[in-house]
């Protein structure tokens, strides 16, 4: 009974400072929401430029997105 009741708290001890962890390193991370933002905006952008099957084409989407991002991170600042 008494190891139940042990494992139990340790158990609770290690989902406790698990939580602790991850809400920690999210905090520390979250000045950078912004720049996080556009970088996911321009990983959308720029795979639905691959589906373009002409390459002149795609790169011009792919350059277009890129400015995309430049513009958004420039306004996070």
């Amino acid at each position: 009974m008494k190891t139940r009741i042990v494992s139990c708290v340790a158990a609770l001890l290690v989902f406790c400072s698990g939580l602790w962890i991850a809400g920690s390193s999210v905090s520390a991370g979250g000045g950078n929401r912004c720049s996080d933002h556009c970088a996911d905006i321009y990983k959308v952008k720029k795979d639905a430029c691959k589906l373009i099957p002409l390459k002149n084409e795609r790169k011009i989407c792919e350059r277009r997105a890129k400015e995309s991002k430049d513009d958004c991170k420039h306004r996070c600042r």
